[in-house]
């Protein structure tokens, strides 16, 4: 992995993005970043002292791009791990400590055959006001890790797994899954599903048990439990 290193940037999803063709393999790393982002378009807020990375890979299907956050969420959870920390993974891209969102993923494509996958990691600090799960900071667990110091951890495991069979990354997943047999509540675009969280299948797709029936969920916002917001 090639690292490009900046003090300010508006997103590194967008640097990597924007790498000319054939340069993969690449990681942007930014001090802070004016416009981050996470899913769905929201406001990634990036002050200075936490980590923001995106990894620029080559991918040959839609099947492999989808892995990456399965792949980024495990290597997250490991690397906090490393640190003293004891991670819980929320799908679809959250790892979560003591139950609050402490690092998100956002994983985006060129529409060809190159892969981002970005990665925020509340080291020092975590957002406050209106958000819409409760957050946290490694530095909230009496632990204090530099981007610079969390940076290669994250790395190696991150290429680590990518190298690893996609199944032993789903099953150090569900090591590891936050709210699996729990009541959970879905917000899709055109609706709201609420069921139990049945597990994933082999392809890390949710599966949600609504009465007698199965549905596989692909994409959503995740709410376990009363102690989450409900949006």
């Amino acid at each position: 992995m090639r690292f490009v290193f900046k003090e300010t940037t508006g997103s590194t999803n967008a640097d990597a993005l924007a790498l000319p063709d054939g340069e993969d393999r690449v990681a942007i790393v930014a001090r802070r970043q004016t416009g981050g982002r996470g899913r769905m378009g929201r406001l990634w807020i990036s002050p200075e002292g936490n980590l923001y990375v995106s990894y620029a890979v080559r991918v040959d299907s839609p099947a492999t791009a989808s892995r990456y956050s399965f792949i980024a969420a495990v290597a997250l959870a490991q690397a906090f791990e490393r640190i003293g920390l004891s991670p819980r993974c929320k799908w679809p891209n959250d790892v979560l400590l003591d139950g609050k969102k402490a690092a998100g993923i956002l994983l985006e494509t060129n529409g060809k055959d190159r892969l981002v996958a970005g990665i925020g990691v509340n080291l020092a600090s975590a957002p406050a006001g209106k958000v819409l799960y409760p957050t946290a900071a490694v530095a909230d667990f009496g632990i204090t890790c530099s981007p610079d110091d969390f940076l290669p951890i994250l790395t190696e495991r991150f290429e680590a797994l990518e190298k690893a069979p996609f199944s032993d990354v789903l099953s150090a997943w569900k090591e590891r899954a936050f709210g699996l047999g729990s009541a959970v509540r879905v917000n899709l675009p055109e609706k709201t599903l609420e069921g139990i969280f049945y597990g994933l299948d082999n392809d890390g797709v949710l599966l949600l048990k609504c009465e007698n029936e199965i549905k596989r969920i692909t994409a959503g916002d995740v709410f376990f439990g009363p102690s989450e917001k409900r949006a």
